[in-house]
């Protein structure tokens, strides 16, 4: 089986556990006119190089990911594969970050990026500033497929972040992004990571779903507290509340790792 029906097979809701069978039997299943173009359009985009693709069975599959709820059983990506097993921090926030929010971005960013890869969404606000703050070592995933940048004004960041880092996404590479997707991708940031640090965020957010997630699998959840009359802080400040650990400086994760 190729890694290209690997993909359409997972598309169309074969578990884990089933494609492992198709692939141990060197099964194939028929595949119509529609799904058999999809399967040429994959495999035509890896063998021109605009694109690469790993699985869930390949060696570069990153462990920890594969201990999350609901693994992808893909990942196309663009960029060095090697930053997907390197130790990370996610970086996540508000998109519509304020003056504090954008200096504490930053502020952390420059000193977490010497010990961690910057794993973020590529969304406007706290996530783009991670990314800029960290260019030399930072992973975004997509929301849509790898081929479609989105918001299409971070087209620049985009293209510096293949340069220099890695993009990734479990969407086919021309999908545009939907609503629903970007939950889903959130989970994957949680997944590849030690931790998430938190900026800002409100109590219903994308943020939160992040927290959520990284709560679920088991990672640590670092969060920099804001102003109570702020409502950017509204979800920071209740997860701090609620068990988070409270960070004010990038030495603080240091220490907490020991790195």
């Amino acid at each position: 089986m190729t890694k290209a029906e690997i993909v359409l097979y997972a598309k169309l809701g074969y578990s884990i556990e089933q494609i492992e069978e198709l692939i141990s039997s060197r099964g194939v299943l028929e595949l119509t006119e529609d799904k058999k173009k999809i399967v040429e359009k994959i495999e035509k985009g890896i063998y021109s190089e605009e694109f690469n693709l790993i699985t869930y069975w390949d060696e570069e599959y990153p462990q920890h990911l594969k201990n999350i709820w609901n693994p992808p059983k893909f990942l196309f990506y663009k960029g060095n594969i090697s930053f997907l097993k390197k130790e990370a921090i996610a970086v996540v926030g508000s998109r519509k970050v304020s003056e504090y929010g954008r200096k504490v971005t930053a502020f952390f960013v420059n000193k977490l990026k010497e010990k961690f890869t910057i794993v973020s969404g590529m969304a406007y606000g706290v996530d783009s500033l991670a990314h800029w703050n960290a260019l030399e070592n930072t992973l975004a995933v997509l929301g849509s497929g790898i081929n479609v940048c989105y918001p299409k004004s971070n087209y620049k960041l985009y293209r510096k972040i293949i340069e220099n880092g890695c993009v990734v996404s479990e969407y086919y590479p021309w999908e545009f992004p939907r609503k629903e997707y970007f939950p889903m991708r959130n989970r994957i940031v949680a997944g590849l990571t030690k931790g998430v640090l938190i900026v800002e965020g409100k109590i219903k957010s994308g943020t939160m779903i992040t927290a959520m997630y990284s709560l679920e699998f088991g990672k640590d959840v670092f969060v920099v507290p804001g102003s109570i009359f702020n409502e950017n802080s509204e979800g920071t400040n209740y997860l701090i509340k609620n068990g988070a650990i409270p960070v004010t400086r990038p030495e603080d994760i240091f220490e907490y790792y020991a790195v």
